[in-house]
């Protein structure tokens, strides 16, 4: 899938504004919230103006993942593969943490995630010069850009106050945490019992290292360090 193509092209005199000016608007304003309204307002012009320099919603939101994903961190060259994943993984963290709404946009944007191809080819390279095939580093960076992403979506909505109640009103997990406790539900394990984890990163960590010791279990004994982390057993949280 390639990027959307662009609905017209920018018409009228040169603004006043760059295209980078209204890019910054829209993530100022929120990736996943702003409107091209709203941008107009912040940059003190007409919505008419904006197509000066875009063309379309979607070209904005386009430009701004752009932007998102040319400041994201790669793994360094030289790791050992399970080290780059974990570095992968936290670089995806770090990123949706710092614009919130966008586990949603990637999530329900269709082809939102082919704006992120460089940083992913990039990191792609570096598990296989870090010991993995090329498929298999593509199936190991898939999965765990599909868990770091549902899980950061999964806790915003925890962290968020449950519609329609609005600010000061319970927020998911609280309303989680109310249903759980319901005294004809079953319990579950602690994992999947509501906890205060699921504000921050919740078994993330865990599932990240699950994932590099299922990749191992299946490689040659050489491949299969998992770079000082327990293999089997034991606490595989990775936490600090």
């Amino acid at each position: 899938m390639t990027r959307p193509a662009r609905l017209g092209r920018p018409t009228g005199p040169r603004p006043g504004f760059s295209r980078d000016d209204v890019v910054d608007a829209a993530l100022g304003i929120g990736i996943a919230d702003f409107t091209l309204t709203a941008v107009a307002k912040h940059l003190g012009v007409a919505v008419s103006g904006l197509y000066r320099t875009i063309s379309s919603r979607e070209d904005l939101l386009a430009a701004c993942l752009e932007r998102i994903a040319a400041k994201v961190d790669v793994p360094a060259a030289g790791r050992r593969w399970p080290d780059a994943v974990r570095a992968h993984a936290e670089a995806i963290w770090v990123m949706l943490d710092r614009y919130p709404g966008l586990a949603g946009v990637i999530m329900g944007v269709p082809w939102a995630h082919q704006l992120f191809a460089a940083p992913v080819a990039q990191a792609c390279q570096v598990l296989v010069d870090g010991g993995l095939e090329v498929e298999e580093a593509g199936v190991v960076l898939d999965f765990v850009g599909d868990t770091v992403i549902s899980t950061h979506a999964q806790i915003e909505v925890m962290r968020s106050p449950v519609a329609p109640s609005g600010p000061g009103g319970p927020t998911g997990l609280e309303e989680t945490s109310r249903f759980a406790a319901a005294a004809d539900r079953p319990a579950l394990p602690e994992a999947l019992t509501p906890n205060e984890s699921w504000l921050e990163r919740g078994g993330l960590d865990r599932k990240i290292e699950i994932i590099i010791r299922g990749v191992a279990a299946g490689l040659a004994p050489s491949a299969t360090d998992t770079g000082g982390k327990p293999a089997s057993g034991g606490d595989v949280s990775g936490r600090r």
